[in-house]
């Protein structure tokens, strides 16, 4: 093979690398109009011309746009309504109300030294709760 043949033969061979360039860019081009970042990056994921190296990095990078991160749950709230407020006057006299049953219901008592619980009479004599007549 002559110098000019092999010269001819490499002229070729950039002929046709520089055409595939070209088709490619176009190709390139036409793909990535008005898309995202995000778009393209999916594009390559998906295209099973492109090596598994260049996809797989194309996948590592849309991962954090297709998956949300996880994060912790916020624990519900346990919320009670309140009732609404009571006016002053009628709370002062629930108030007393209560207060005049208290006083009303209202025992003396003694503890003795085992821990026992004695109720005392209007007398102040004690009774053990059992109300038994003689």
């Amino acid at each position: 093979m002559t110098d000019a043949e092999i010269i001819q033969l490499l002229k070729i061979k950039l002929r046709e690398t520089l055409d595939e360039n070209d088709r490619l860019r176009a190709e390139l081009a036409r793909m990535t109009e008005g898309a995202s970042a995000y778009a393209t990056l999916s594009d390559i994921q998906r295209n099973r011309e492109v090596p598994a190296a260049i996809r797989t990095k194309a996948a590592i990078a849309c991962l954090s746009r297709e998956m949300a991160p996880l994060a912790p749950e916020k624990a519900p709230l346990d919320l009670v309504a309140e009732p609404p407020p009571i006016p002053l006057a009628e709370l002062v006299t629930l108030r007393r109300a209560r207060a005049d049953a208290m006083l009303a219901e209202r025992c003396e008592i003694r503890v003795l030294a085992n821990g026992r619980v004695v109720e005392l009479d209007d007398d102040g004599n004690g009774s053990d709760g059992d109300s038994s007549t003689d």
